[in-house]
């Protein structure tokens, strides 16, 4: 499951730092986790995208709307060490929304983002969830459903995919799934200088 994901992903996710304390004391922390989910419409007039102006634009802004909008309530959106918590919010972590057509009439979005881990909390009381569950409870409210120009797309299916990996900055490795530890260099390796510096997530990309 986590294959797929990580052919995109492993290249240019921002991660968090990992640090070694002494000679035989490693330290790890956790890795940052991404999420993928997947939106069918199954009743799509595919036919009619085309002629939607910035209609992968329109699309990505919407999508965002929907995930800040989840957000709001239950804190599922992630980001690197650099961002503040404003920054995170602002783009859910970082998130990539893509667009494919599957068939005739079936059109799918792909959204990958940084999350947090679970149990995410929620935004005003003392309750927790998970990413999936929530972003379920959101497909199911409607949340996904659009009364813009994507209301071309039609109704959801009731059910989203769901995915997930963990990854670690450059120059650490993953270890016990989900954390992070830095990787023992030979002394004076050149190779020291790309540790603690993040790299891009341009090329962050849903499947």
């Amino acid at each position: 499951m986590v294959t797929n994901l990580q052919s995109i992903v492993i290249a240019s996710i921002c991660l968090v730092s990992v640090f070694v304390v002494g000679e035989n004391n490693e330290v790890t922390v956790p890795a940052v986790r991404v999420v993928r989910l997947q939106v069918d419409y199954r009743n799509a007039s595919v036919s009619d995208l085309q002629k939607i102006h910035k209609w992968n634009a329109i699309m990505r802004n919407s999508v965002l709307a929907s995930l800040k909008f989840i957000n709001k309530h239950w804190l599922i959106c992630g980001g690197s060490p650099s961002d503040s918590s404003s920054s995170s919010n602002a783009d859910c972590g970082k998130a990539q929304v893509t667009g494919e057509i599957v068939g005739d009439r079936h059109y799918r979005i792909n959204v990958t983002l940084i999350a947090e881990r679970d149990p995410v909390k929620n935004a005003k009381v003392g309750a927790t969830s998970t990413v999936y569950a929530v972003a379920h409870i959101g497909l199911k409210g409607g949340i996904f459903q659009y009364t813009n120009a994507l209301k071309t797309l039609g109704k959801p299916e009731p059910k989203l995919a769901f995915d997930e990996a963990f990854f670690c900055y450059r120059g650490a490795t993953l270890v016990d799934t989900d954390k992070c530890r830095k990787d023992r260099r030979l002394r004076d390796s050149p190779l020291l200088d790309s540790v603690d510096t993040p790299i891009p997530l341009a090329n962050l990309l849903a499947l």
